[in-house]
């Protein structure tokens, strides 16, 4: 029998990589957000109708929360166009400030307390509607129209001032509800007006 002859075993060529969507992007920085997905959470137009009777509505503070000046302003003549607050603002010349046992003094601002007195959202709601009460030149928050509403919001954009939209008009709406007299019931109305106008003409 002759010698066996040797077979020579070539080396397997390595196996191609398979290039999925995580090995592709592997090290990259995750890619930027479009327009689309930066777009604010806004407030449909039944949700503000059900905020006005007392229901909570966290996204409808977005409606100023990213506002310039300029387009609060172009928004508030969009409003007087529709004849929803009077032609001109309130001019308030006096500056002074009372004490803040004042403000804590009032008889709505001692029920608001009294109903959530432990309640970390209506601590919030208390402050912002104090430093309303301050920008206001401590105008009586019961006593208050949408139009000084309006007032403090434009103050607060201007002056960028560290207030939550949605805590600052939830309190004022609960100070309307909480009135017996026709004045909250038709303010309250006013500013559900004014506020739905406001989300027609605001785009995310």
């Amino acid at each position: 029998m002759g010698q066996p002859v040797p077979v020579r075993v070539r080396p397997s060529a390595p196996s191609p990589t398979i290039m999925t969507e995580s090995t592709a992007n592997a090290g990259k920085p995750p890619p930027a957000e479009s327009p689309a997905e930066k777009a604010r959470a806004l407030p449909s137009r039944a949700e503000i109708a059900r905020w006005a009777k007392g229901e909570d509505l966290s996204t409808l503070g977005a409606l100023f929360s990213e506002l310039s000046v300029a387009r609060f302003d172009t928004l508030m003549m969009q409003v007087r166009k529709e004849e929803l607050l009077p032609q001109h603002w309130q001019v308030i010349g006096d500056r002074t400030v009372p004490d803040r046992q004042v403000f804590e003094s009032y008889p709505e601002i001692r029920s608001l307390r009294a109903v959530s007195a432990h309640s970390e959202a209506a601590q919030g709601q208390m402050e912002a509607l104090h430093i309303g009460w301050q920008e206001l030149a401590g105008k009586q928050p019961a006593l208050w129209t949408t139009s000084d509403l309006f007032v403090v919001v434009r103050r607060i954009i201007q002056r960028n001032l560290p207030v939550d939209f949605n805590e600052l008009l939830s309190a004022t709406r609960d100070v309307w509800r909480g009135l017996s007299l026709p004045h909250g019931k038709d303010q309250l109305e006013t500013l559900w007006a004014c506020l739905d106008l406001i989300r027609q003409k605001t785009k995310k």
